[in-house]
């Protein structure tokens, strides 16, 4: 089994913190020993409609900062912590330039990037951005081989249904070997199925009950050993709700540990508008969570 990380998750999305209140919040998990910081992603989102029924991130306005942007941000701010997107929607950007970004990230950080990617879900968002929505599998599988192909190859050729590099330059590469990790997240049997054949890890859905994860976990490790793909050196993540509930998490944890996910920790609340917490609760919930259900996690 890999080494069990504790990680949390930074409110870049939806809480409308201002920059003072992230950096502190990002410097005040690094400084606490925390193993990694995720963030989420979108470009666009979509406003309630006629055919857009009101759910998930159909709200008013959503706040979500740029998620390659933040990361190259944080890595200027802190100087331990693994810097994770919790996902990168993959399909709908430009993979030239997200290799690019990446690599530049992975540079100035000191090979802290890890790049968790997903298929996305908001067909609007992909319109807005000229994507074909139901293309996304296979552009993003196609995408991956573009990534690795510009941070292992140079001069880099590529030539594929929907990227054509011929000869081309990009340096500097990652100083991770082979790139940073590629990261899959998502918890339908295609994106289990993905993961295991493509990916260095896996990523179950922020926020998902234990109840579902578990057996999302047990077809996780079923498709593992399907590709031949090593179980101990394939990390599988997941972040219950931030709870000042230490009972509950550590139940959670427990389980969840049992089940083989080797990343746990916070993420974010429920969001609230009315009630958003602060930075300074948010930092108590988490030094708490590590110092009193953490060590029963590692002690096994």
């Amino acid at each position: 089994m890999p080494d069990l990380e504790f990680g949390c998750q930074i409110p870049a999305w939806h809480w409308h913190w201002d920059i003072a209140q992230l950096r502190d919040r990002a410097q005040g998990v690094d400084a606490m020993g925390c193993d990694y910081i995720t963030m989420a992603d979108h470009i666009l989102y979509a406003y309630e409609s006629d055919d857009r029924p009101r759910s998930g991130a159909y709200t008013d306005d959503v706040h979500q900062h740029e998620i390659m942007t933040m990361m190259s941000w944080l890595a200027a701010l802190t100087e331990r912590i693994a810097l994770q997107t919790n996902v990168l929607v993959l399909a709908q950007r430009e993979p030239l330039l997200v290799a690019k970004q990446a690599a530049e990230i992975d540079v100035l950080s000191g090979g802290r990037l890890r790049l968790g990617v997903g298929i996305g879900w908001q067909w609007q968002e992909f319109d807005a951005l000229g994507v074909n929505f139901r293309q996304r599998p296979s552009r993003t599988e196609e995408y991956i081989r573009v990534l690795r192909a510009c941070w292992t190859e140079e001069p880099i050729s590529f030539d594929g249904r929907y990227v054509t590099v011929d000869r081309m330059s990009m340096m500097p590469k990652p100083v991770s070997p082979g790139g940073p990790p590629i990261l899959f997240g998502g918890l339908s049997t295609a994106a289990i199925e993905r993961a295991a054949r493509m990916g260095d890890g896996w990523v179950a859905t922020v926020h998902t009950d234990v109840e579902r994860l578990l057996p999302r976990v047990q077809l996780m490790q079923d498709a593992l050993r399907a590709n031949d793909r090593d179980l101990d050196s394939f990390p599988i993540q997941w972040q219950p709700p931030l709870n000042a509930n230490a009972a509950e998490v550590r139940d959670q944890m427990i389980a969840a540990r049992d089940a083989g996910v080797t990343r746990l920790g916070c993420g974010m609340p429920n969001y609230d508008r009315e009630g958003v917490m602060s930075v300074d609760d948010c930092l108590r919930i988490i030094e708490d969570t590590r110092r009193e259900v953490w060590p029963e996690i590692i002690a096994g």
